[in-house]
């Protein structure tokens, strides 16, 4: 958390010091704050096993008093949940004192007509309304945090399923299945209000071959890449 902490403060210098302030709206803090969990996170996912892919400590690991199911919950909880906590308080904290920083340079270089502080009103994930139509809404963020734990859950299963250099080897697999999934998308022309239909206005109204398009992308596919966890963890206790 140490060093996720001095990146974003170089990053929020670099940024402030360019842009004036201005890239501190209440937008820019979400785009900093998901960007920045999807990174960091990914990286803690994927070294929370890191022991395993050392032979000498993977079974000192696996010789814990634990079953594997206890230590796949601990492991959902601490990544699923520990973590996006830790890493949410440690953006507020950061936040809060470079908000005061934006508006103060906002204030020195920006027309006062044109400056509304409720613009760069700080950013908390869940908690507020957001005050103007193009930022994310609570459903959207709630669809960004299920996308964070199903990349998580990718990044710890690859840990258990590849020996060496684990994290890279599920990166690249990552980002061709990325590739792969957005040339299916183009080819059969999915609409956006149809993939991302639960996190949008009127998704009560929606059909069921929508509804059941989403609960497959958005719920079982984040449980699928958790399960394998799980089954992965199983195999190396077994073996």
């Amino acid at each position: 958390m140490l060093v996720t902490g001095i990146l974003y403060c170089v990053l929020l210098v670099f940024s402030l010091s360019v842009s004036r302030g201005e890239v501190f709206v209440t937008g820019g803090q979400s785009a900093f704050y998901f960007w920045g969990l999807y990174l960091t996170g990914f990286v803690f996912a994927g070294r929370y096993f890191d022991s395993m892919a050392r032979r000498e400590s993977a079974l000192l690991v696996l010789m814990r008093p634990a079953s594997v199911l206890e230590k796949w919950l601990l492991c959902v909880g601490i990544v699923v949940v520990g973590y996006p906590v830790a890493y949410t308080l440690l953006f507020l904290a950061i936040s809060w004192p470079a908000q005061g920083v934006a508006l103060a340079m906002r204030a020195a270089w920006a027309d006062p007509a044109n400056l509304d502080p409720q613009n760069y009103a700080l950013f908390v994930p869940l908690l507020r309304q957001p005050l103007r139509e193009a930022l994310l809404s609570i459903p959207q963020q709630w669809g960004l945090f299920i996308a964070a734990w199903a990349l998580q859950g990718a990044a710890v299963t690859g840990s258990l399923y590849f020996r060496k250099v684990a994290m890279l080897k599920t990166l690249v697999l990552g980002v061709v299945l990325f590739i792969a999934t957005v040339m299916v998308s183009v080819l059969s022309r999915p609409r956006d209000e149809v993939l991302f239909a639960w996190w949008r206005d009127g998704a009560a109204t929606l059909g069921a071959e929508t509804h059941a398009l989403n609960a497959a992308l958005w719920l079982a596919l984040p449980m699928l890449l958790w399960w394998q966890t799980y089954q992965h963890l199983r195999e190396k206790e077994l073996t």
